[in-house]
């Protein structure tokens, strides 16, 4: 039988460890091995799951008070076995320690305080044993505190060094990490010192080059620019040697406008291209400058079905591998799928931006009379003022002007909001940027957000294909979720196994499913879970998109304390969109705001005009979403 390890109290290997702990324990197994390190620290691993609160499923209350009694005394035993241990003994058996139980050994030795027995020149002797990892001790800090010294010595000389801090403080992580307890002589000159060797070594991971890259200085860990700076031409090295190498996929995608297709818009996949055209004929039907700034949203999707920026990083696009590859906590997460929407939607935009000048008008003259004009008419309490001028000048000088209105746009409306009028001497005075985040919103109750665990239950088990409840043998290549089965399907309780069935009837108790008059598994509300799912595919959803039967729904969720609302004129995921483009939130960023306000920015022309366009783009995001709230807060009622 394999070891027993409890790995965690939310570790779903509980299950199948709580039937070898009932068979440990049913066989007397603790009566007929040796006392040998590995024996002794099964017995914590048992007592871990015990004090824990697991409790194998056929265990009545006698065997329950039994192996709870039986747990005092593995504590016990542990106890007299690490008080009795000798320096030699551990030297003699710590490459015997088995994989799993290598951190437990040292927290015990933390626990009970055997650190003062061992002398410096046999934690050495233990430093060269092929089964060492520092990482078990520097969850000890006790024995970090007790051998700062050592320990130190060792993190400058061990060729992990770098790789262990930047995982430990830059690299995101999917659970709540650990504390490590680095020596506290251990400086801030040290760490960057090793990152610098590091950099000069021949065995370097690109992923850790990318995260020395992508460090934003906290108390724990600051890098110079020169440091970053290295780090950054050697992760462009690396990449193009990556590029140059035979495991790159290509990926091509374009823009095309026809002169006769019948169809507004058709994707077309030739020769491994995937080709989005557009119908010149259909887009010179309406050639009114309403109708033309409206295909931003209409025709060309900037905008989606719930009033939404439709270019977002959305958590259902990203998939499982991309989740779990080390990046920086730090970084905006630029999955497969954003940045093939990003790159689309800028091919959009550049073929846009060709037909309107085709027709004698540039997309600066279009956003220009949209805002001033029509937005200022048609909502008579509004009074902004965009100014983009169209100056033959260089793309940089037009940048810097751009940026200023872009800003003072943003403004304009967090003034209209909060007073009801913009009054443009204060707005003169004002010295301070709003962050996105801090933009009302008209409504009070506008994004509804998932929220609380409850929600991630119901998430995960109807709307995912890894739920313990759907049969992807059986139903994979028809259904994607489980919650698909239970509308199109019918099915009963004795379609599933035992331990399915139990679980199942935790929603039908709470009354999420029934069972119909024909014994059928239905859900209670086809509403609610309406709401489950598009969050669980989009994140969140706008409020007044939905009808009135929809809205009920979410309004008693929110008592259930499944969702939450948010007055914002942008969403998190919009916030977080125009944050990565414009300002320093985000290590990966490209600070667009930043660099030609401080004028950092480069002076490649065609970078330069690819930034131009990028700002364009968002300041056309920024007045549909100004006119999206507007259009709510007028017709709502």
């Amino acid at each position: 039988m394999q070891r027993i390890v409890f790995f965690s109290k939310d570790d779903l290997a509980s299950y199948p460890m709580m039937n070898n702990i009932n068979e440990y324990l049913e066989n007397d197994n603790y009566k007929k091995s040796s006392q040998t390190i590995n024996y002794i620290l099964e017995l914590h691993h048992i007592c871990e799951y015990i004090d824990n609160g697991f409790l194998h499923q056929s265990w009545n209350d006698a065997k329950i008070q039994q192996y709870k009694a039986l747990v005092k005394d593995f504590k016990r035993d542990i106890n007299l076995y690490y008080n009795t241990l000798s320096p030699q003994q551990i030297v003699d058996f710590y490459d015997d320690i088995d994989f799993n139980y290598s951190e437990s050994f040292w927290l015990l030795i933390n626990r009970f305080k055997i650190y003062k027995k061992i002398q410096s020149d046999i934690l050495k002797q233990l430093f060269k044993k092929d089964r060492f990892n520092i990482d078990d001790i520097l969850y000890c800090s006790n024995v970090v505190l007790f051998f700062e010294a050592e320990i130190r010595d060792y993190l400058l000389s061990a060729e992990d060094t770098a790789e262990n801090l930047l995982n430990y403080y830059e690299a995101v992580h999917d659970r709540e990490r650990k504390e490590k307890f680095f020596p506290k002589s251990f400086t801030i000159i040290d760490k960057e010192n090793v990152i610098n060797r590091y950099l000069d070594s021949s065995n370097v991971n690109l992923n850790y080059i990318r995260l020395i890259e992508k460090n934003k200085d906290t108390e724990s860990v600051k890098i110079s620019d020169k440091t970053r700076l290295k780090a950054k031409r050697l992760s462009k090295k690396l990449n193009d040697e990556f590029l140059e190498s035979e495991n790159v996929t290509v990926v091509r995608r374009g823009v095309c406008l026809s002169k006769d297709q019948e169809e507004v818009v058709k994707v077309i996949v030739q020769d491994g291209r995937q080709i989005t055209s557009y119908s010149e004929k259909r887009l010179l039907q309406k050639t009114d400058k309403i109708t033309l700034f409206k295909n931003f949203k209409t025709v060309f999707g900037l905008i989606d079905f719930k009033g939404c920026i439709d270019l977002v990083s959305k958590s259902g696009q990203i998939d499982t591998l991309e989740k779990i590859l080390m990046r920086s906590k730090n970084e905006f997460l630029i999955s497969a799928y954003f940045y093939d929407k990003s790159l689309i939607s800028r091919l959009k935009f550049e073929a846009y931006k060709i037909f309107l000048e085709a027709i004698d008008l540039k997309s600066e003259d279009l956003l220009q009379y949209y805002v001033n004009d029509y937005i200022n008419n048609k909502y008579k309490a509004a009074s902004f003022r965009l100014y983009i001028p169209t100056l033959s000048g260089t793309t940089l000088e037009k940048i810097r002007l751009l940026v200023p209105e872009f800003e003072s746009l943003i403004e304009q409306y967090k003034l209209f909001v909060q007073d009801g009028s913009i009054d443009f001497e204060l707005l003169q005075v004002t010295t301070k940027t709003s962050g996105f985040e801090k933009i009302p919103s008209l409504i009070k109750k506008k994004y509804v957000y998932p929220k609380g665990d409850e929600y991630l239950s119901l998430s995960y088990n109807f709307f995912t294909k890894t739920s313990f409840l759907f049969d992807y043998k059986k139903y994979g290549k028809k259904y994607r979720c489980f919650y698909q089965i239970i509308v199109s399907e019918n099915i009963t309780l004795d379609d599933f196994e035992d331990h399915q069935r139990k679980h199942l009837q935790r929603f039908i108790d709470a009354q999420y499913l029934k069972i119909d008059q024909n014994n059928f598994i239905k859900p209670v509300s086809e509403n609610f879970f309406i709401v489950i799912g598009i969050l669980h595919t989009h994140d969140v959803l706008n409020y007044w998109y939905f009808p009135v039967n929809i809205r009920s729904e979410i309004d008693k969720m929110e008592q259930q304390q499944i969702i939450s609302f948010s007055g914002a004129l942008f969403s998190k995921a919009e916030q977080d969109y125009f944050n990565f483009y414009l300002n320093n939130r985000f290590s990966n960023g490209l600070w667009l705001r930043n660099k030609y306000v401080h004028a950092t920015n480069s002076h490649d022309g065609e970078e330069q005009k690819n930034d131009y366009d990028i700002l364009l783009k968002l300041l056309v995001l920024l007045v549909l979403k100004i006119e999206e709230d507007l259009n709510i807060s007028a017709n709502r009622f």
